[in-house]
């Protein structure tokens, strides 16, 4: 009979734990944003943007869009919108919002081989793109990355951290 009731205490104090560590304090996310919104917001403050072509998670070819910004595994991304020029030149932009914030250094390291790919092929076909691509913006706020190749990609950068007001 004791052993019964020292195992039954045992089980309760454990259950009490895991319910006390349930209860700790939980990844901090950031809020939790629409990239094409935060896209369009950014994309609005560049006037010298070209026509640009959208793509996005909520296209039917959202997988294999995806791969052409970005080598990372595209079960990890909740949603994204990429935007790039439609007369071929250098200009992009693109949000991703990952499922989990620790993955946005692999998706950085991804976008940044996405740029000097780019940038190579521009040497080849267009050289007075490759400043723009050496120009290229690529930061994060929590679970958001993001990528900028512009001629201002200064005040696109700014739009896209005005949508994080806690981290300025």
């Amino acid at each position: 009979m004791k052993h019964i009731k020292k195992t039954l205490c045992l089980a309760l104090a454990a259950v009490l734990l895991l319910g006390c560590a349930a209860c700790g304090p939980k990844e901090d996310d950031g809020p939790d944003l629409d990239p094409a919104e935060v896209l369009q917001a950014m994309m609005a403050v560049d006037t010298t943007l070209p026509d640009m072509v959208t793509k996005s998670s909520e296209d039917g070819e959202a997988k294999d869009n995806f791969f052409y910004l970005s080598n990372l595994d595209y079960g990890k991304v909740e949603a994204y919108c990429y935007a790039f020029a439609d007369a071929g030149t250098a200009e992009e932009m693109a949000v991703v919002k990952l499922k989990n914030k620790s993955d946005a250094a692999a998706l950085m390291e991804s976008l940044h081989d996405h740029v000097n790919t780019r940038r190579g092929t521009f040497e080849e076909y267009s050289p007075d793109q490759v400043p723009l691509t050496d120009s290229a913006v690529i930061t994060r706020e929590g679970r958001y990355v993001v990528l900028i190749v512009s001629k201002k990609n200064g005040l696109a950068q700014k739009e896209f951290q005005k949508f994080f007001p806690e981290s300025e």
